[in-house]
């Protein structure tokens, strides 16, 4: 009987441990499958976050160039005003490029996908850090700058424009708006000392905004490359 009770009391530990081997082995793999799936949703994620900043890039490059045009209408116009008799084609269509307000509007879907699973996602301390800042403080800041932008343009480079200058569609102009003036028009124009003040202020707003579009776009360019370097690595 004791040497019965001893092979069933064996018996009955080697159960117990082959049990617990086999819910240690099952966590075990359970643990693995969550940590590929979360493997494979920080990649995901990050692929998608860096096709939307090369879509940023593209918008923040495009507006960037379209502010130097600005800031060299305003040259141009001033110019013009102090030096010639009477407008031209040129003149007007400096006019023109001087009623353009850019606006970036950053694809954003990455980053929301990342917010809604849960940031702490990403691995990386460092690149997860440098993408909240960059969505969530350079973006926003970036849209203030361009807001007030908008309201001075709206209160005071709008107007003074509407007054001197009648826009007219034309299809064969970059910015789809010619504006003409007479020479009647001119004259007065070329008497306006608000009016050339207006222009040096919409210089001055115009590089505001386009020294902040330059951050972005430095920001951009950087953080996309640290995407690379940690896409390649979880790949």
């Amino acid at each position: 009987m004791e040497n019965k009770t001893s092979k069933y009391f064996k018996y009955a530990i080697g159960e117990i441990v082959l049990v617990v081997i086999g819910i240690l082995i099952a966590l075990q793999i359970n643990t693995w499958n969550k940590q590929n799936e979360e493997h494979e949703l920080e990649l995901k994620i990050l692929q998608e976050i860096r096709v939307n900043l090369n879509l940023d890039l593209n918008e923040i490059q495009e507006d960037i160039e379209i502010m130097a045009d600005i800031n060299a209408a305003c040259d141009d116009v001033n110019t013009y005003l102090r030096t010639q008799e009477s407008p031209s084609e040129k003149f007007f269509n400096n006019a023109a490029i001087l009623r353009v307000t850019p606006h970036f509007d950053p694809n954003t879907s990455g980053y929301g996908l990342l917010v809604s699973k849960g940031i702490g996602i990403i691995s990386s301390d460092s690149l997860r850090n440098d993408i909240s800042l960059h969505y969530e403080r350079l973006y926003s800041y970036y849209k203030r700058y361009e807001e007030e932008r908008l309201r001075f343009h709206a209160l005071h480079s709008e107007p003074k424009l509407i007054q001197h200058f009648t826009p007219l569609y034309d299809e064969t102009q970059k910015y789809y708006l010619k504006h003409k003036i007479s020479q009647e028009g001119f004259n007065i124009l070329k008497k306006d000392s608000a009016f050339t003040k207006v222009i040096s202020a919409i210089a001055y707003e115009n590089s505001s905004v386009k020294n902040r579009a330059e951050r972005v776009e430095k920001s951009i360019l950087s953080l996309i490359k640290s995407l690379d370097n940690e896409i390649k690595s979880l790949q």
